[in-house]
C-alpha cells in the first residue's frame, strides 16, 4: 500500500505555527483516535475492541478538564503499518486546520505500528502545530516532556518490548502444549486428591491423606447432598480444605490460604475434574500473555481443554463420575426453574444498593437476599464475608431502612442545593473569583521560569559548539535544565487544570449542581437518583450493636469548591 508522502510532513514544518506556550490557559479541543486491523475488527478483546479504546479514551478525557472532546476519528478494519487510513486521513486534515489540538489515543499501536512515519508526526509536526499528544496506556503526554526524541524513546521501547514479550509468550506457549500431548508435562496446580508420582515421571499418585476424601465429595453428591452443605460438612470436620493443605504442606506461602475454607465452588471444581478418571487434564485454568491471560483464569468450557486418558489410578469410577454430574445437570436445571419462576418477584423487588454498598469493617460489598412474608417481599444487605468467617457481623440492614436513611440524606443535599445554585450568578456579578486570580497570577509566573529554562537550553548549546564547555558538563547541566523544565511544565498543567475546573465549578454547569437538580419534584429514592448521585455507601458496626451508614456523593469537590466560593463571597478568603 503507497504512503501519505513525506513532503506534505514537511511543508509542514517549513510552516510559521508556534509550539504552544505553557503560559497560555489552554482548552484543548481534543480528538479521540481508535483503530483495529482486518483480522480483529468486530472482536471484543479486552480493551482493544474500538469500543474498549474510545471508552478509555473518554474516561480520560472526562478526568481531565481542560480537554475537550470534537470529535471521535475510527478506523475499523484498517492496518497500522501505513498512514493510508480514511479516518486517520481526515485526522490530520483537522489537526492542519487547527481544529484539534490534542490526540488521545489508547496506545501507540493503536496510532500507528510505522515507527518512521510515527516518529515524524510526533517529533516534528504535531510540535510545530502546536498539538498535545497523549498516550493513555503508555502514560505520555507531550506536554509535560521537552518535545526531544528522548522522551519518546520510552514508550517507544515499551511497545516493542510488549510485542517481543507477546511473541515469546506465543512460542513457549506452543512448546508446552506440543510436551503436554507427548505427556511430558503435568499442570503446575496438582490437584487436590493427588500427589506427583515416585515412581514415574510426569505422572499423578493418589495423595493416601486425601484420595478417600475425594471418593467421599462425589457419593456425598450422589446422594444428593447439596454443594454448600458438602463444603460446611468438610470444613466443620476439620479437613483442610485444597488450598489451606497446600499451605500447611509448604507448596505455597501464600497467607491467604493460611486460613483458605470450603465453599460450594471448589466442591464443584473437584466433581467436574476429569483427572479423577486417571486422566491428564491440560487448559482448565490456562495462562498465557498473548492469549491476553497474563494471570491464571478458569476456562469454564470444556471443549478447549486438553485430556489424555489413562495416565494415573483413577479415584472413582466412570459410573460415579456421570452420575454426580448428572446431579450436577439436574440442579443446574431446578435452579434455573427457580430463576424464572421468581422473575416477576425479583422485578418488583430491585436492589437499589447492590454494588456500592460496602461492609466497613471487612470491605466486601454487601449481598442482597429476598424473604416472602405475610404476601409481601423483605429485601435485605448483609454481609457474606461472616459466614466464611472473615468478618465479625453480618451488618444486615433492610432495603426500606436504606431507603429512609439515603432518602434523609437527599432531602439534605437538596437544601444545600438551594443555597449553592446561586453561587455562579453572584460570583459573576462580583467580577471573578480571586481563587482564578490567583491561578492566573501562578501560570504567569511558571510560564517565566519555563521560557527562562528554555533561553538557558538554548544558550548552552551555543556554549557547547563554542567550545567553552565540554561534553561531560554539557550533558549534566542539560540534564539539569531539562529535569527543571519538565518540572515547572507539569506545575503548569496542574494550575491550568485547576483553573478549568474552577472555572467549569464556579459556572452553571457545575457537575454537582446538576446532578442535585434531579431531586427537584422527587418523592423517594429511585434507581435513577441512586445512580446519577452516589459514589458509595459503606454500613459500620458501632460499639453499641449499632449500624451506620456513611454516604458518599459524586462529584464532592465540586460541592467543596462551591462552598470555597460561598466563603470567598462572605468575606472568608480574598
Amino acid at each position: 500500500m503507497g504512503r501519505r508522502r513525506r513532503k506534505t510532513y514537511t511543508e509542514l514544518e517549513q510552516g510559521v505555527q508556534q509550539p504552544v506556550c505553557a503560559g497560555e490557559l489552554q482548552e484543548w479541543p481534543a480528538a479521540i483516535y481508535a483503530r483495529l486491523s482486518v483480522e480483529n475488527s468486530g472482536k471484543d478483546d479486552k480493551g482493544e475492541s474500538i469500543e474498549g479504546q474510545t471508552e478509555l479514551c473518554r474516561d480520560y478525557i472526562e478526568e481531565h478538564p481542560y480537554l475537550h472532546l470534537y470529535d471521535t476519528y475510527i478506523d475499523n478494519g484498517w492496518t497500522g503499518t501505513n498512514t493510508d487510513r480514511p479516518a486517520f486521513q481526515r485526522l490530520l486534515g483537522d489537526i492542519e486546520k487547527g481544529k484539534v489540538k490534542a490526540l488521545v489515543i489508547k496506545d501507540f499501536s493503536r496510532f500507528s505500528r510505522d515507527y518512521i512515519e510515527a516518529g515524524n508526526l510526533l517529533e516534528n509536526v504535531f510540535p510545530c502545530l502546536g498539538v498535545r499528544f497523549i498516550s493513555v496506556a503508555d502514560r505520555y503526554d507531550s506536554f509535560e516532556t521537552d518535545g526531544s526524541s528522548e522522551s519518546l524513546l520510552i514508550p517507544l521501547k515499551n511497545l516493542i518490548n510488549s510485542y517481543y514479550s507477546i511473541d515469546i509468550s506465543r512460542k513457549v506457549a506452543t512448546a508446552i502444549q506440543a510436551r503436554q500431548l507427548a505427556a511430558a508435562y503435568i499442570p503446575s496446580m496438582i490437584p487436590y486428591g493427588y500427589i506427583k508420582s515416585r515412581t514415574q515421571e510426569y505422572r499423578f499418585e493418589p495423595d493416601p491423606e486425601t484420595r478417600d476424601v475425594v471418593a467421599r465429595i462425589f457419593q456425598m453428591r450422589i446422594d444428593g447432598v447439596p454443594l454448600n452443605r458438602i463444603a460446611g460438612t468438610l470444613q466443620a470436620e476439620g479437613i483442610p480444605s485444597p488450598g489451606k493443605l497446600r499451605y500447611l504442606r509448604g507448596t505455597t506461602t501464600d497467607k491467604r490460604y493460611a486460613d483458605s475454607r470450603w465453599s460450594a465452588q471448589l466442591v464443584k471444581q473437584i466433581l467436574r475434574n476429569p483427572t479423577y478418571l486417571g486422566n491428564l487434564v491440560f487448559g482448565r485454568m490456562p495462562t498465557a500473555l498473548y492469549l491476553g491471560k497474563p494471570k491464571y483464569q478458569s476456562e469454564f468450557d470444556e471443549s478447549k481443554w486438553r485430556i489424555l486418558k489413562g495416565m494415573h489410578e483413577p479415584l472413582v469410577t466412570r459410573e460415579v463420575f456421570d452420575k454426580a454430574g448428572a446431579m450436577a445437570e439436574r440442579g443446574r436445571k431446578a435452579w434455573e426453574e427457580r430463576l424464572a419462576k421468581g422473575a416477576e418477584r425479583r422485578a418488583a423487588d430491585i436492589p437499589l444498593f447492590r454494588g456500592i454498598l460496602f461492609c466497613g469493617d471487612c470491605g466486601s460489598q454487601m449481598r442482597y437476599s429476598r424473604c416472602y412474608h405475610d404476601g409481601k417481599i423483605h429485601g435485605s444487605y448483609y454481609c457474606g464475608a461472616y459466614d466464611y468467617g472473615r468478618c465479625a457481623g453480618r451488618h444486615t440492614i433492610s432495603q426500606e431502612k436504606m431507603k429512609k436513611i439515603v432518602w434523609q440524606s437527599m432531602q439534605d443535599q437538596m437544601l444545600l442545593y438551594c443555597e449553592y445554585r446561586k453561587i455562579p450568578e453572584l460570583l459573576q456579578n462580583k467580577g471573578g473569583s480571586g481563587q482564578l486570580e490567583e491561578c492566573r497570577k501562578e501560570l504567569q509566573s511558571l510560564s517565566v521560569q519555563i521560557n527562562s529554562r528554555r533561553a538557558k537550553r538554548e544558550r548552552l548549546y551555543e556554549d557547547f559548539t563554542d567550545g567553552i564547555l565540554s561534553p561531560e558538563e554539557y550533558m549534566a547541566v542539560k540534564k539539569k535544565y531539562d529535569d527543571e523544565y519538565q518540572e515547572l511544565s507539569a506545575k503548569a498543567n496542574e494550575v491550568q487544570a485547576r483553573m478549568i475546573r474552577l472555572k467549569k465549578s464556579f459556572s452553571s454547569g457545575n457537575p454537582w449542581l446538576k446532578s442535585m437538580g434531579m431531586l427537584e419534584g422527587k418523592t423517594e429514592v429511585t434507581m435513577e437518583l441512586v445512580t446519577a448521585l452516589i459514589d458509595r455507601l459503606t454500613i459500620y458496626q458501632d460499639g453499641d450493636g449499632g449500624l451506620r451508614l456513611e454516604i458518599e456523593y459524586k462529584y464532592r469537590e465540586d460541592a467543596a469548591l462551591l462552598e470555597s466560593a460561598r466563603e470567598e463571597l462572605e468575606g472568608g478568603t480574598d
